[in-house]
């Protein structure tokens, strides 16, 4: 797979495409160049051949011209057999008008008979044209042995001369214009072994000049293509890879070099914007800490000033809740001071006065108790995180709205979780947020009614409910009763930061609060723990909008 990916990426080379192409077309011209120049050389070997053929025509028909006169045969015969010794010449022979051999180079050959419809003569005798007048072209012929050596052959015609019409020895009509033809035979053999061996001069000329050719035009293309184009690619590269101090180097004034030029330009200009929004992200990090540790510092005054809006509105039920108790321990110390001054006494009255005192330290302890969750209730919030007990905590809540469950006659359901109720947490916090959602609803039932807690879990997280049966939300509240300030009450009963400072605390530890809520059939807060929260305070978990929290828990 590699392999074939390699393969591949050679063969879509634009430097491969490049020399491929240029070598193919220097081979293709210098291909043609030769063929063609090989053709033309060729022809003007044949016509070379033609005219020497002519010419040894001529030089037999001088040379046997006398001999003829006289009728000499020997002398005809002598002279034939000694021109045709040469070796480019392959055959010569004399025919009549009959188409008799009369004279050869070859003894057996003499009186044999050639057909005019051979290959020899049908050149000459088809159609209209004299035979003295047919061009030498057309008297020629190209033929092959059955060893394959080429042969030319020349027909050339032995006109009647007056001379020869008019001797006494053998004389010819004068109306007869020819009296026979000469037919001259030359080898080709050492011209084609010429031609070939000028051909593969030329191809081996023309290989060797493409290859050259090619070899210059690889070295241009790998120079001024390959090069530029091999050092764009690995700056785009290192661009890609996010290095905009990338530089090409610029060398001439070629179109590569515009292209470099143009390509250091972008990178500038990019290394230029990246660092302007560098600057804008430090600059709006920077603002966003500021304006986070703002809006920090904001939410814990909120908290604050909730916490003590809460312990105004506690004010007046710890007064009711330790009213109670204080007058008790008064009337009972009185009449223990007056039994006292009467003197001695019995045992029965010791008796009594041991129970009012037990009344005294019970109701001492129990305003203890008050106070001491007052207290705890009115330390500031943000403490450490740690292992407890939620029911602990959820019975110090209820007992600061003790007196107002009482007031407002609200009747009290609470069911604690059997297993482990372990949560690692801050106390206080969960405290404050429990007190506030209780007070909410018992604000919301002014008539009385019923209030319902109850505390479920698993291995991972605790959820805990609280339903009252109250006047309810009205759907249009419902998206805003997280939002800081947002309050439905008509009185001053409230500043709108109690549910504001629940949902940052539940968020704080990792948790999700939602809501169900009805007009006229009450209102239902589920708040869901985790047993240990995903990271340190402040720094991780969960994060959502109030406005979120409820879409996703209001139906």
């Amino acid at each position: 797979m590699a392999g074939r990916r390699s393969w591949r990426g050679f063969s879509h080379s634009i430097t491969v495409r490049l020399v491929a192409l240029l070598c193919a077309t220097i081979g293709l011209s210098f291909g043609v160049y030769a063929w063609l120049s090989l053709r033309t050389t060729t022809h003007q070997w044949e016509a070379s051949a033609r005219q020497r053929a002519q010419d040894i025509s001529d030089v037999i028909l001088g040379s046997t011209r006398f001999g003829m006169l006289l009728n000499h045969k020997e002398d005809v015969h002598n002279t034939i057999r000694s021109i045709a010794a040469s070796p480019a010449v392959g055959a010569i022979r004399i025919y009549d008008k009959q188409g008799s051999v009369i004279f050869s180079a070859a003894p057996d050959e003499i009186g044999t008979q050639v057909d005019v419809h051979a290959e020899a003569c049908v050149g000459c005798h088809t159609g209209p044209t004299p035979l003295q007048s047919v061009p030498v072209g057309e008297r020629s012929r190209l033929f092959a042995r059955a060893d394959g050596e080429r042969l030319l052959g020349l027909i050339t015609p032995i006109v009647n001369a007056p001379d020869c019409s008019t001797a006494a020895c053998h004389a010819h009509p004068p109306e007869r214009s020819v009296l026979g033809v000469l037919d001259v035979t030359m080898t080709l053999a050492a011209a084609d072994a010429q031609l070939a061996s000028l051909e593969r001069s030329a191809m081996g000329a023309a290989a060797l000049i493409a290859l050259c050719a090619g070899t210059l035009s690889a070295l241009f293309v790998l120079r001024v293509v390959r090069r530029p184009v091999r050092a764009l690619i690995r700056g785009t590269s290192r661009v890609a890879a996010g290095d905009l101090e990338t530089e090409i180097p610029v060398v001439d004034h070629s179109e590569m070099s515009d292209l470099a030029r143009a390509f250091n330009r972008m990178t500038h200009e990019l290394g230029r914007a990246r660092a302007e929004l560098t600057r804008w992200s430090d600059r709006l990090e920077a603002n966003l800490q500021e304006k986070t540790a703002e809006l920090s510092r904001t939410q814990r005054q909120v908290a604050h000033m909730d916490k003590m809006a809460s312990l105004g509105r506690l004010a007046a039920t710890v007064a009711h809740e330790l009213n109670n108790p204080m007058a008790g321990i008064l009337n009972y110390a009185k009449l223990v001071e007056r039994t006292l001054r009467e003197g001695s006494l019995p045992e029965a009255e010791r008796e009594e006065l041991r129970r009012y005192l037990g009344l005294i330290q019970r109701e001492a302890a129990r305003s203890g108790d008050i106070v001491r969750n007052l207290l705890s209730f009115a330390r500031q919030s943000g403490g450490a995180f740690a292992p407890h007990a939620l029911r602990p905590i959820i019975d110090r809540a209820l007992m600061l709205v003790g007196h107002s469950l009482q007031m407002s006659q609200v009747r009290l359901e609470v069911k604690h979780l059997a297993q482990d109720d372990g949560v690692v947490c801050d106390a206080d916090q969960v405290q404050q947020a429990l007190v506030a959602l209780l007070v909410n609803a018992v604000e919301a039932m002014p008539q009385g009614g019923n209030l319902g807690l109850r505390v479920t879990g698993d291995a991972e997280r605790i959820t805990i409910e609280i339903a009252d049966t109250g006047v309810g939300i009205p759907p249009e509240n419902l998206p805003r009763i997280f939002e800081p300030f947002f309050t439905s009450k008509d009185d001053t009963g409230g500043a709108g930061l109690g549910l504001a400072v629940v949902f940052g605390i539940v968020q704080r530890h990792g948790g999700v609060i939602d809501v169900d809520s009805e007009p006229g059939r009450g209102t239902t807060f589920r708040v869901s723990l985790p047993r240990k929260p995903p990271a340190e305070p402040g720094e991780g978990g969960p994060q959502h909008s109030p406005a979120a929290a409820v879409a996703a828990g209001s139906h």
